[in-house]
């Protein structure tokens, strides 16, 4: 009898070697990525606009979360040439196509809560 069950995908990239969900989830990583991604999902937000709509987040690391996205291609940076010489930040559309998946992980999220996840940890907000 043939075996039916479904091949197992390596998730290895066979020419480096490397994992791309680990290496995306890499990217992601730390307390405030996501939230800056989701925020920019719903618009294109000035550097201050992110400021108070993320509760608790630095200037500076605000600024390195945005560098960092922007290296990995998943934002843009704008400048604008008015008055105040802004920046506007808006998702590429990379990070546009991963927005789209990091909202089917909140639908999977609150499907399938983490046994961690409680209304005291830190990341549960």
């Amino acid at each position: 009898m043939k075996d039916m069950t479904p091949p197992i995908i390596q998730w290895v990239r066979p020419d480096s070697g490397n994992c791309p969900v680990a290496d995306t989830l890499h990217a992601l990583g730390g307390k405030h990525k996501p939230r800056i991604l989701h925020c920019l999902a719903m618009s294109d937000l000035y550097f201050l606009e992110l400021t108070r709509a993320l509760d608790g987040i630095s200037r500076k690391v605000l600024a390195e979360q945005l560098r960092d996205l922007q290296a990995f291609g998943l934002i843009t940076r704008t400048e604008r040439n008015d008055a105040r010489n802004r920046i506007a930040y808006s998702l590429s559309e990379k990070g546009s196509a991963l927005a789209a998946i990091l909202s089917q992980i909140y639908d999977w999220s609150v499907l399938y809560p983490l046994s961690a996840q409680t209304d005291s940890h830190p990341l549960a907000r």
